[in-house]
């Protein structure tokens, strides 16, 4: 039950190459949505405090991180890789261990490739990942979606951006719960607390 579970104090946020010519080489349909969910999520695990790890793949051939990520990640040291799973990268892995933390979100590149890597170590290792499912892309989306559902059959969480971000902020009164629901588009009115009533 523990691997469904999902706080604050016990989760990291693992950002895997999402750099630009690699964004470039994306599906288009689900290029818009995903990057706005990574931005949603990275900004949920900044206000909570949640660990964040970010890999690039060889940022001289495939880019630095897109601009969108590289304005909310200014402070988070970037991690270079050549092994597709970021397990197998001394740094990354030392990192991951730092944390004492057991619950590992993943969004980024490539679904079938680094991400499914990477989570099939985790899994081996015997932590908990939870794959943001919006939050991951191929160049393919039938490569996405097989490689989705492999985690899943793995063992992997495969979670929605909202459900992620919704669990580990638990109630509606976290500081941040109005700039969420714009960023994830939610059209509905600001909350207002009711007027105390006033002495005469």
């Amino acid at each position: 039950m523990q691997r469904y579970l999902l706080k604050p104090e016990d989760t990291i946020l693992l950002v895997i190459n999402i750099q630009e010519r690699l964004y470039a080489a994306m599906d288009p349909c689900n290029k818009e949505m995903f990057l706005k969910n990574c931005c949603t999520l990275i900004h949920t695990a900044k206000e909570l405090d949640v660990p964040i790890i970010v890999a690039e793949q060889q940022p001289e051939r495939f880019g630095k991180t897109v601009d969108e990520i590289e304005q909310l990640i200014d402070d988070v040291p970037r991690i270079e890789k050549i092994s597709f799973s970021c397990w197998r990268e001394g740094q990354i892995r030392a990192g991951i261990k730092r944390t004492s933390r057991k619950s590992v979100v993943i969004i980024g590149f490539e679904s079938h490739v680094c991400v499914l890597q990477t989570v099939m170590d985790l899994l081996y290792i015997g932590y908990y990942p939870v794959v943001a499912m919006d939050a991951v892309c191929s160049r393919f989306a039938s490569h996405r979606i097989t490689a989705l559902n492999t985690m899943a059959q793995a063992g992997a969480v495969i979670y929605p951006t909202e459900s992620i971000v919704f669990m580990l902020m638990e109630k509606v009164d976290a500081p941040f719960y109005e700039r969420i629901l714009s960023m994830l588009n939610w059209d509905i009115p600001p909350h207002s607390h009711p007027q105390e009533a006033v002495n005469e």
